[in-house]
């Protein structure tokens, strides 16, 4: 049996997007002012009165998913030390293969090999999205002032 891919997502079916949307309803009034731990208690007969505490940014994360589970949104969670092939890094930029090979081989993105095959750690590829933004965004301003330095775009 092949081994799942790790950032293989979780799918909801129609009964998980209705069981997050009413736990979203339930939990609401925690999200807003939340303590530094949240402490839930499982009302599960098999499990005898079991309490669970976490730390306030766990419980966002799970409001994240909820939220995510309710609208259908298939979810995956990675560690950022995770690392992938280079197919999934390309599906999780939304690139090519290919095109993600060329910014391995330009050192664009870190990356190892193991055997003849290449790993990206998920942190890097993170990184390199990250700072692709805002190169993106800053040749978008400059863009911009230029087009209003020379009249082609007016404020109002």
């Amino acid at each position: 049996m092949a081994t799942p891919s790790p950032i293989e997502p979780y799918t909801p079916t129609s009964e998980a997007i209705t069981l997050a949307s009413q736990a979203l309803e339930s939990i609401s009034a925690l999200g807003e002012n939340p303590n530094d731990t949240i402490t839930f208690a499982i009302l599960d007969p098999a499990m005898q009165d079991t309490r669970i505490t976490i730390p306030s940014g766990m419980f966002q994360l799970m409001v994240n998913i909820l939220q995510s589970v309710s609208r259908g949104e298939p979810v995956t969670i990675l560690p950022h030390s995770a690392e992938l092939t280079t197919q999934e890094a390309a599906d999780i930029l939304r690139v090519s293969r290919p095109y993600l090979v060329k910014l391995l081989d330009e050192g664009t993105i870190p990356s190892r090999k193991v055997g003849i095959y290449r790993r990206v750690q998920l942190q890097d590829l993170l990184h390199y999205q990250k700072t692709e933004k805002q190169r993106q965004f800053a040749v978008m301003e400059e863009l911009t002032k230029e087009a209003q330095d020379t009249g082609l775009y007016d404020l109002p």
